[in-house]
């Protein structure tokens, strides 16, 4: 099973929780009822754009869409071409840590951003 199908089933998935027509979350996100049903057929992708307006609407988790799709945030891609060798060093040393250790990670970094957003 390919990532096509994979998003388009988490699509159609969300959609359904959200007791949300074909028609209804194209309008909500600019497309055609006709390119919400052939993403959930996995006979086509979205840009990363689309995936954010459709994580929004549908109320899902972006970076899920995101990795389902074989899609990068579009933000991610900034971080990473403003540190071209940082980041990949950063990722290689990270990359034997425990999901605790990427959380501990996670908050670190978070709390390093505040601090800057502060200091402007």
């Amino acid at each position: 099973m390919g990532s096509e199908i994979k998003f388009g089933s988490r699509i159609l998935a969300l959609r359904t929780d959200k007791r949300m027509g074909i028609r209804e979350l194209g309008r909500a996100v600019d497309v055609s009822a006709m390119h919400i049903s052939n993403l959930e057929k996995g006979k086509s992708m979205p840009s990363p754009a689309l995936v954010e307006k459709i994580a929004e609407v549908l109320e899902g988790d972006l970076d899920e869409l995101l990795h389902l799709a074989d899609q990068l945030d579009p933000a991610v891609v900034d971080v990473i071409q403003s540190n071209p060798h940082a980041v990949p060093s950063l990722l290689r040393s990270a990359k034997n840590l425990t999901p605790e250790q990427w959380a501990k990670l996670q908050k670190q970094v978070e709390k390093m951003a505040k601090s800057n957003s502060v200091d402007d």
